[in-house]
């Protein structure tokens, strides 16, 4: 049983006042009752997943490090994105796109002022999440 329905079936007999009992062979469960499975665990891991970006078919085990390090299909980031450059796209078109790149040739200036719109974007995002830190700092908060 996966941790999720593990939760949900022990919260579902708590509200109902009642012991939480295995869906397949009835017996009593219970957060100090509960043991893993390894062998299950293992199987599981050995299962082919596919993967969100290439739709390829890999163990489950390995399919996130194949998606990190690997897949060609993967979203990535231009290097030059510290100094403005927008583009993010497929791992396998990232050589082409650094290879036309615009921003390694920018002046100072240009690179300053698209800085200092990024340090604008950055300090209302900041006022926003302060904004809505503080409101949910309250320790109460009352509604009619």
């Amino acid at each position: 049983m996966c941790a999720g329905c593990f939760i949900h079936l022990l919260a579902d007999s708590r509200l109902k006042e009642e012991q939480a009992t295995c869906p397949n062979c009835r017996c009593e469960i219970s957060k100090s009752l509960c043991c893993r499975n390894l062998a299950v665990e293992k199987a599981v891991s050995e299962l082919p997943a596919e993967c969100g970006f290439c739709a390829g078919q890999f163990p489950r085990s390995l399919l996130e490090g194949l998606q990190k390090a690997e897949c060609q299909d993967r979203v990535t980031q231009c290097k030059y994105k510290r100094i403005g450059c927008p583009w993010q796209g497929p791992f396998h078109e990232l050589s082409v796109h650094e290879a036309e790149c615009s921003h390694p040739t920018k002046t100072g200036n240009e690179l300053m002022d698209i800085l200092d719109e990024m340090d604008q974007t950055r300090k209302k995002e900041m006022q926003l999440y302060n904004s809505i830190f503080s409101l949910l700092s309250f320790e109460k908060i009352g509604y009619t």
